[in-house]
């Protein structure tokens, strides 16, 4: 009977020690493990469409406004936001030096598996924008597919 005791204990300690070994010796997730929308800020000047810089810039999470993602930051041309997975639409306010204005992105959630590393992701399909009119003069969809690569998906012309 002690021998049977101790050939359970024996096989359980080889048992977590191989499990530990396994885990311990995975690869970290090589990538980014988030999907960011891309936001360029253009104009158009003489009929040529530019990177446009913005002066200084904030930017929330509507009904998260307590979610400050961007501070006052000065000299930026491109951004990257968060989308909400759990929802169909997020929504930013954007506070520039000259006004404020919020912007809406609806999408579809497409759950994507990268990797054994990684697990699965949410991508996104940008489905439609909206926008307020106090600065932005409009929004355009370049991309409809937010991944985890960096990718440009939205220019807001001001």
């Amino acid at each position: 009977m002690g021998k049977t005791f101790s050939n359970n204990a024996t096989v359980i300690i080889v048992v977590f020690t191989m499990a530990f070994l396994a885990i311990s010796c995975r690869e970290p997730c090589p990538f980014k493990p988030r999907s960011l929308a891309g936001i360029d800020f253009h104009t158009v000047i003489n009929g040529t469409d530019q990177h446009s810089p913005v002066d200084s810039l904030t930017v929330r999470g509507l009904g998260r406004e307590d979610s400050l993602l961007y501070a006052a930051v000065n000299n930026v041309s491109t951004i990257t936001l968060p989308i909400n997975g759990s929802a169909v639409e997020s929504g930013f306010i954007v506070d520039f030096d000259r006004g404020t204005d919020t912007v809406w992105f609806s999408y579809d959630v497409k759950p994507w598996f990268l990797s054994p590393e990684c697990g699965f992701i949410l991508n996104f399909e940008l489905l439609e924008t909206r926008h307020s009119v106090n600065v932005i003069d409009s929004v355009v969809i370049v991309n409809r597919e937010i991944t985890s690569f960096d990718e440009t998906n939205i220019r807001i012309y001001n």
